[in-house]
């Protein structure tokens, strides 16, 4: 038989349910529970002690999730500025090509080796383009200079030529 302090002190220990009793003590508790309206009385007690706990849990636990959840939108926040960090620092050490239609193409698609897409090599294009202009010009001049001087397989040519030269007819 168990006694009203046995039963508040392990009511008090163990909370208002008694599947969390050893379990020794649950039946001589609910054989007492049925007798004692005070026995009852110290039950509903702890009943209120246990709401009053397991608020304080929810809500700490609240609290902990949302400071989690700070934390992760914090730390998402903190990769996101050190990507954009990243490639503004990466873009900022490439030269961007001053064509349009090397926007819209894919680099491995313009056909160009990779020494040719960086600063430097676009420079180096660029020289080389020069240079081949003025020889191809150079190179005509001397060409249609040969063949009006020669007078032989050029007459067409040459009517073509020696008229806006001229300024006009024979």
């Amino acid at each position: 038989m168990m006694t009203q302090k046995r039963f508040r002190t392990l009511a008090e220990c163990y909370g208002a349910d008694l599947s969390r009793w050893p379990a020794a003590d649950r039946e001589p508790a609910e054989t007492l529970l049925a007798r004692s309206s005070e026995a009852r009385a110290v039950l509903r007690d702890q009943r209120e002690v246990d709401a009053v706990i397991a608020r304080a849990f929810d809500a700490q636990e609240a609290e902990l999730q949302a400071r989690s959840a700070d934390e992760d939108t914090h730390a998402a926040l903190m990769r996101l500025r050190a990507g954009v960090a990243g490639r503004i620092a990466e873009y900022n050490g490439k030269k961007r090509p001053s064509r349009a239609w090397w926007r819209v193409v894919p680099r491995g698609m313009t056909g160009h080796p990779a020494w040719a897409t960086t600063a430097d090599g676009l420079v180096a294009v660029r020289r080389a383009g020069l240079v081949l202009g003025c020889a191809f010009v150079v190179t005509s001049g001397l060409w249609l200079g040969w063949v009006q001087s020669s007078g032989g397989a050029g007459d067409v040519l040459n009517t073509l030529l020696v008229i806006p030269v001229s300024g006009g007819g024979s």
